[in-house]
């Protein structure tokens, strides 16, 4: 699946003439089918007007351009009746508002999945949901569940609100950034903790000495008290003769 946001701006090649004709400007939508219908060519000089490739004509959507048979399939509007009106109606979904038809408000357009081979829209990124689950996030709806696409609202069938898919709960990118930052800080850290450690026990193995610390004693005269002296050193008294 491809966001819709993806083909705006790929180049445009033609593989028979083996030219780049242009870059996609706009897609056409069908509502009836729930599909694209055509690709609006910013021709960039290749055509001096704006010209239209039925996305029957896609050969293949890629992740750096699309590519087509021939230039022969970039025609102007005009001369292709069946999508004319669809180009004149200038049908959106993304900032449309979504609800069921029991009126249930579901939230915002903010993006949509298509199937690049067919061009069938597959999903449709809701935000700003006001039903517990994702009050502040976003969730996606399969367009199965779609039953009309209109100018003002995109209207789902009774009970759609049942099948949403949370796929994101309101956590900002920049809180993410943090999260993702302030783990692999703490991760880092505790690495270099634990290397220092183990380099300081390394070191006191291959060297046991470093463990011991010697303590030198000075020596200090210390005199003794005189009653010690006394009985330590007995006094002999002899006759004089």
């Amino acid at each position: 699946m491809k966001p819709s946001r993806k083909y705006l701006s790929l180049p445009i090649i033609s593989l028979k003439e083996g030219q780049q004709i242009g870059y996609v400007k706009n897609i056409i939508l069908d509502a009836t089918t729930k599909s694209l219908a055509a690709i609006v060519v910013d021709p960039k000089g290749f055509f001096k007007d704006q010209r239209i490739i039925p996305y029957s004509k896609v050969i293949s959507v890629g992740d750096d351009a699309i590519t087509i048979d021939k230039e022969s399939h970039v025609e102007k509007a005009s001369n292709l009746p069946e999508l004319f009106d669809l180009v004149k109606e200038k049908l959106t979904i993304i900032g449309t508002k979504m609800v069921t038809e029991t009126g249930k408000t579901l939230g915002t357009a903010d993006e949509y999945y298509v199937d690049p081979q067919t061009g069938k829209i597959t999903h449709i990124e809701i935000s700003g949901g006001k039903l517990e689950g994702f009050l502040s996030g976003k969730a996606l709806i399969s367009a199965d569940y779609i039953t009309t696409i209109g100018h003002d609202v995109i209207v789902t069938q009774k009970g759609s609100e049942n099948t949403l898919t949370v796929a994101e709960k309101g956590l900002s990118d920049s809180f993410k950034s943090l999260i993702h930052t302030t783990s692999n800080l703490a991760s880092e850290t505790t690495h270099t903790i634990s290397s220092y450690f183990k380099r300081t026990k390394t070191q006191s193995t291959s060297n046991p000495v470093a463990e011991k610390v010697s303590v030198v004693i000075p020596e200090t005269e210390t005199a003794l008290p005189d009653e010690q002296i006394d009985s330590e050193i007995p006094i002999t008294k002899e006759p004089l003769g």
